[in-house]
């Protein structure tokens, strides 16, 4: 059975991660993404400080928020290992005071530094409405779909495991993706 992503509005603003935050990090800017590749934590703070444009020192990516060891790092970054068609799911944290850049515009910068198709929620009410912006650059709407992890792989796999999550469609097609078919997102419609 397969239910619709919930955006992370709808799910308090995280992928999976629930941590007690200072109050200065709750004022900064989310940005969500999922990604198709795990790149090694060097990758991730590598690209991400490419993405805002800071030093790799202001960048802290941990997959264990609690162990996060400096909370007062210009971006946090938490992520989540998915199964099924995605890899990583990232929950990022921005200083305002850096001016940074759109959540597109950060998917797109994110997605050339790793090689890496990168999926962010529509600001619609659909939560499995996503954006998909490629490698090259090319941005489509995409429909994510939260499965059932025992659909993901084998049938012996641990269905209390990572969440899986399966590309269903994209208004364009995405090389890193092939299985995905290409249509119209109906939910996404109006949304820009």
């Amino acid at each position: 059975m397969s239910e619709p992503v919930p955006s992370p509005t709808e799910s308090g603003g995280q992928t999976g991660h629930r941590f007690e935050e200072p109050a200065e990090v709750a004022a900064t800017i989310p940005y969500t993404f999922l990604t198709v590749h795990r790149p090694e934590r060097d990758a991730m703070v590598s690209a991400l400080a490419r993405v805002v444009g800071v030093p790799a020192g202001d960048v802290d990516v941990s997959e264990d928020s609690n162990a996060r060891l400096d909370w007062s790092a210009a971006v946090l970054c938490d992520y989540e290992p998915l199964t099924g068609d995605l890899a990583l799911a990232w929950d990022v944290r921005v200083s305002p005071e850096l001016s940074p850049p759109s959540e597109g515009e950060a998917a797109r910068r994110l997605a050339s530094a790793l090689g890496s198709t990168v999926f962010h929620p529509t600001a619609g009410v659909r939560p499995s409405a996503y954006w998909a912006t490629t490698p090259e650059g090319v941005t489509t709407r995409a429909r994510v779909l939260d499965m059932d992890p025992g659909m993901c792989g084998t049938p012996d796999e641990n269905v209390d495991g990572p969440p899986a999550l399966v590309v269903d469609a994209a208004e364009s097609p995405l090389a890193q993706l092939p299985g995905a078919r290409v249509e119209l997102i109906r939910e996404a419609l109006g949304e820009e």
